[in-house]
């Protein structure tokens, strides 16, 4: 072989290598029935969902940490956890902390606020247990940061607990619903010990720009979240809202992201059909992309 030759299969090599490639993941409760019409809550089978994403080939799972008993905070609910992962070769890739959507991280008393602390110290030590690097705190709907107190309590009591979240290597990444260039000053405060979450849908509903965020949070883009919604709108089903999916994907194609596609697309039980056949159908929407611009991802 010559060293031309040599060269150019070398340059072809890197060029289509990355370091981890994108792995599709689905968010915990998608797979099973709906409870009390929620759209998203932990769910009582949550030991099903480990041999359910394995047969409808995710690789991953988000989990939902929120009101609702979980056993991520027991001992042996742990260890359950570690063993169904492990068995079916599902990883769990991250938490997203809807917890602190209701038991809120701002505009609280000093005592409840300390109360809020101690439960993100436990999850981080948690997800630190089972090897979980992302915990996801959501800044939307409910716990919006819509003025610029909301957000320098945030940055002032978050900052108590980054160094404890790095030294259990777990990167806590928000997702919020600022304007791109606010939630990069936002994201800017914490020296990019803070990751970045991405979600499709609420981008769409909000007017923005999926090219223009991407480009934005790519220093800080941790996870991302994979949705559909109507401008000014609710969340639908997959390829019937407004996101731009070519736009996205394209975008992702250029820039340096090797992390997770959660897919948290809307619900289909109203219309009877099984939440199974709902998750089966938004993982083909999504490969079908993942080929459309040859991304790197893991496929079954």
């Amino acid at each position: 072989m010559t060293v031309k030759l040599s060269l150019i299969l070398l340059f072809l090599y890197f060029k289509t290598m990355k370091k981890n490639p994108i792995k599709i993941g689905i968010m915990n409760g998608r797979l099973s029935s709906q409870v009390n019409n929620e759209i998203q809550s932990f769910p009582i089978t949550w030991k099903d969902e480990f041999h359910k994403a394995k047969n409808n080939g995710f690789n991953s799972i988000e989990w939902v940490f929120d009101l609702n008993p979980n056993p991520i905070l027991q001992t042996d609910g742990l260890e359950e956890m570690k063993s169904l992962s492990k068995k079916y070769d599902i990883e769990i890739s991250s938490v997203c902390a809807d917890y602190f959507m209701q038991k809120m991280l701002f505009n609280v008393s000093d005592n409840d606020l300390e109360k809020n602390l101690i439960i993100l110290k436990k999850i981080i030590q948690q997800c630190s247990k089972l090897g979980i690097k992302i915990l996801e705190i959501p800044f939307v709907d409910s716990s919006s940061l819509k003025t610029q107190s909301n957000i320098d309590q945030i940055v002032s009591n978050l900052q108590r607990i980054i160094d404890f979240a790095i030294s259990h290597n777990v990167k806590i990444t928000f997702e919020t619903d600022l304007p791109p260039n606010e939630f990069v000053n936002f994201l800017k405060k914490f020296d990019h010990r803070i990751g970045a979450n991405y979600d499709t849908g609420n981008s769409a509903a909000l007017g923005y720009d999926p090219k223009d965020e991407l480009k934005l949070l790519e220093p800080w883009l941790s996870n991302i979240h994979i949705k559909d919604r109507i401008y000014g709108g609710n969340t639908v089903p997959l390829g019937v809202g407004d996101t731009n999916f070519d736009s996205f994907f394209s975008t992702l194609g250029k820039i340096n992201y090797n992390g997770q596609l959660i897919i948290q697309g809307a619900r289909e039980d109203e219309k009877m059909i099984k939440p199974e056949n709902t998750c089966k159908k938004y993982l083909e929407f999504v490969k079908s992309y993942v080929d459309k611009y040859n991304l790197a991802c893991l496929k079954k």
